[in-house]
């Protein structure tokens, strides 16, 4: 008898090691290990109410609050290209702000076509609306003012 490459068969062939391959039953990410419901337990969870985290709401980036833009759309000619200051670290030169939306942009076309968005019309209608005082507040808890 004699082995696949020709050698005599007497204990092991010289030139191939007859092992068995090791078993490696950790292939890939990790040892796929069953839960008692039936699972693969090394399933990724979805995050639940990530918007709500403290660590979400702390590096959000800030706007400008609607009351503060309710406070700017009374005087809309403080906020027209020339009158604003030039700075060069906002896009184009600080000149084009959107009002409602507390925002610059690079040209008038830019900014033109920002404001036939959607989210434009919707932050522009909130601000046009009254915003609420402390006195409103007092007033729908039961307190009253004489």
């Amino acid at each position: 008898a004699t082995c696949g490459l020709g050698a005599p068969l007497v204990g092991r062939c010289a030139s191939v090691q007859h092992r068995p391959p090791p078993v490696d039953d950790s292939m890939g990410k990790g040892a796929k290990k069953k839960s008692k419901a039936g699972c693969l337990s090394n399933r990724k969870k979805k995050k639940q109410n990530i918007k709500g985290r403290a660590s979400s709401m702390c590096n959000k980036k800030r706007t400008r609050d609607i009351d503060q833009v309710h406070d700017d759309l009374k005087e809309p000619d403080k906020f027209k290209p020339g009158v604003l200051e030039l700075d060069e670290d906002l896009p184009g030169l600080g000149q084009f702000y959107c009002i409602a939306c507390a925002r610059y942009f690079q040209s008038a076309d830019v900014k033109a076509k920002h404001e036939r968005s959607k989210l434009h019309k919707r932050r522009l209608q909130m601000a046009k609306d009254e915003p609420h005082t402390q006195r409103d507040a007092e007033l729908a808890a039961g307190m009253s003012h004489e």
